[in-house]
């Protein structure tokens, strides 16, 4: 009997491990933390404020220090020319935003992240997670609009790339070489000697900046 219950109990174990391990998530945004940055709006004011970037919407989110520190997301992307991160630049665009990762050439990159709704389980698995943040513009009145809670879980991270003044889009390395297609043999060449990972942005940077030396 002694034997059947520590068997029990260990089967329990496992099963509870495995649920832990199925409830780990990986953050939905780009920064451990919030980071301090200065939003520059297109009527040439300024706000600083700490935001972080929520990849699977592209938007930011930042803490209202006027609102006992709540978690407001910034609408109303269109009147904001830029937001700086120190040396980090991030352009509001229609997609979502994205990080200024050279000028020249011009390469963005866009931080992303698979999503899904996630059920409740049957048992003892427990209940999804809730992110529920309301939407405010950060200005100086404080106002917004409230929008509706996302139930939404993360699957894996991913980037887009864009490059030229044309924005061409970028999903996999097989269409980076493809949008360098006369440098295609010497970039496989360096793409392996380097371990250049697509995820990796300042890989990518590095990369494509080499390409363009190559034309």
């Amino acid at each position: 009997m002694k034997k059947l219950l520590f068997a029990l109990c260990m089967i329990c174990s496992t099963i509870l491990s495995t649920w832990a391990q199925e409830e780990e998530s990986i953050s939905p945004f780009l920064f451990g933390e919030y980071k301090e940055a200065i939003v520059f709006m297109k009527d040439m004011s300024r706000v600083r404020g700490k935001l972080n970037l929520y990849r699977p919407t592209g938007e930011f989110y930042f803490i209202d220090e006027q609102d006992k520190n709540k978690i407001k997301i910034l609408s109303q992307p269109e009147e904001v020319t830029m937001i700086r991160f120190g040396n980090r630049i991030f352009l509001p665009l229609e997609k979502g935003a994205v990080e200024v990762l050279s000028s020249e050439p011009l390469l963005y990159v866009q931080y992303k992240a698979s999503i899904q709704d996630k059920g409740k389980k049957v048992g003892f698995g427990g209940t999804s997670s809730l992110v529920n943040v309301k939407s405010y513009s950060l200005n100086r009145s404080g106002t917004g609009v409230v929008s509706d809670p996302l139930k939404l879980v993360v699957g894996h991270l991913y980037n887009v790339y864009y490059i030229g003044k044309k924005k061409k889009e970028i999903n996999s390395m097989k269409q980076l070489l493809k949008y360098y297609s006369k440098q295609k043999e010497t970039l496989e060449k360096y793409i392996e000697e380097n371990d250049i990972k697509f995820e990796n942005a300042p890989q990518i940077m590095q990369l494509v900046q080499y390409a363009h030396s190559l034309k």
